[in-house]
């Protein structure tokens, strides 16, 4: 296992979704420092410990109370170092469009390979040499 000095947030509704991607995230030798069930949660936990500021947040775009693509323009309006890859079951062009008029990093459709997933990763946050 590799370890990687880069740090993510999860942001998706479903817990059992963050919780199996928290497992392969620190499998990889990634460390996931923050995780919330909508936006509005993230952003409120980003204000309240801005020590813990991530490297990456993997954003879900339909979540109830603010969605992913609310939570992306207020990321990159206050913490715009955060780098953001939409991780969505959404495959349509016009999310893809969307996500990267707001700046978005990098897209990953749920039901992609695990090599896509890796590459998309590695692409922003490089292993660890």
């Amino acid at each position: 296992m590799k370890n990687h000095q880069s740090t993510i947030a999860l942001v998706d509704d479903h817990a059992l979704l963050r919780k199996a991607v928290n497992y392969r995230l620190t499998g990889m030798g990634y460390n996931v420092v923050m995780e919330a069930e909508n936006g509005q949660q993230f952003l409120d936990k980003l204000e309240e410990d801005k020590s813990s500021s991530p490297d990456l947040c993997l954003l879900d775009i339909n979540m109830p109370i603010m969605n992913g693509f609310e939570t992306a323009a207020q990321l990159k309006k206050k913490w715009p170092a955060i780098k953001i890859i939409f991780f969505s079951m959404n495959d349509g062009t016009g999310f893809k469009k969307k996500a990267k008029e707001l700046g978005a990093d990098g897209y990953i459709c749920k039901d992609a390979s695990s090599e896509e997933f890796n590459n998309v990763l590695y692409a922003l946050l490089p292993p660890a040499v």
